[in-house]
């Protein structure tokens, strides 16, 4: 009954209404500064007139598992082979990344943009956590690849986003990817949800975790325990850079040392003072972006296009 309770509650695709109360409750209340407002407020008025200007394309593909996925692809620079994968976060979907599609775009990056499994237009009964997510990235990487064989490629992700860049980054993938950006991931499944346990409920990790286990194995067909974005780091090769808030109560800052010195690859680390969960990018948005894109072009040196 308890295991059952909880994949409703996390994994299952249903409305999280219940969960949001609970994570809203177990936040940290402070006044939101002016400055934030108005970078958020330039945010939206940024992403709102970028959407405007350039139509994203519906794309699909059929996962391993024979699921319909779906992303957005913003074919914005004919003459550029750079592009970005941005990977949204739990609850959310592809359609909430705009904005860092537009930010990329004025670097001269093209843009695919997935809803991962469970969100969105894809398919999926579950949310994958970023385990199962991690093949249907490698899967999207392919596609770029086969749609622009020079592409030079960024994985970027935010919260689960971030957690399914760095489990994908343990796995076989093309030359063409050229760096991963992950911001305020978490260790592992099972870490997170131990964490949320006691922080939200007040509930001992043992015995719901393998209770919530035995569910999601039957129900989902992974473990928790075996979802870790640390063991996959061990097997990176691919140039990273780490980025967390300081004041992150949902994936505890402590979580990006763990995985920063699990990853033997070229590496930076980013802690943005005062951010609060996935809130790095307008609590200081010149250090954010100044930093992503120093590193980013530091890994895909600029050259001049062979057009297609």
């Amino acid at each position: 009954m308890v295991g059952r309770y909880f994949y409703k509650l996390a994994i299952a695709r249903n409305d999280k209404a219940q969960l949001a109360g609970a994570l809203s409750s177990g936040e940290t209340k402070e006044p939101i500064p002016e400055s934030v407002k108005n970078t958020l407020k330039n945010q939206t008025h940024m992403r709102d007139a970028f959407i405007e200007q350039n139509s994203p394309e519906d794309v699909f593909l059929v996962s391993n598992d024979r699921l319909k996925l779906h992303a957005y692809r913003f074919y914005t620079h004919a003459d550029s082979h750079k592009w970005v994968i941005p990977l949204h976060g739990y609850t959310n979907q592809g359609s909430d990344m705009f904005f860092f599609v537009a930010m990329f775009a004025q670097h001269g990056f093209n843009a695919l943009v997935p809803d991962l499994r469970g969100a969105g237009k894809s398919e999926g009964d579950y949310i994958g956590m970023g385990w199962d997510d991690r093949l249907d990235i490698v899967a999207w990487i392919n596609s770029i690849v086969d749609l622009d064989p020079a592409a030079k490629i960024v994985v970027y992700g935010i919260s689960m986003g971030a957690a399914t860049a760095m489990m994908t980054a343990g796995e076989n993938l093309p030359e063409n990817v050229a760096a991963i950006v992950e911001d305020c991931g978490y260790t592992s499944v099972a870490d997170e949800f131990s964490y949320e346990l006691h922080n939200l409920y007040s509930l001992p990790a043992f015995p719901v975790l393998p209770l919530a286990d035995k569910a999601i194995r039957g129900k989902a067909g992974f473990s928790i325990y075996q979802a870790s974005s640390v063991e996959q780091l061990k097997k990176a090769k691919v140039p990273m850079l780490f980025i967390h808030g300081e004041k992150d109560t949902y994936v505890p800052t402590e979580m990006v040392y763990k995985v920063y010195e699990a990853a033997p690859v070229d590496k930076e680390l980013l802690i943005v003072k005062g951010a609060p969960h996935a809130s790095s990018s307008f609590v200081n948005p010149k250090l954010y972006f100044s930093k992503i894109f120093d590193f980013v072009e530091k890994h895909l040196p600029e050259k001049k296009s062979i057009g297609r």
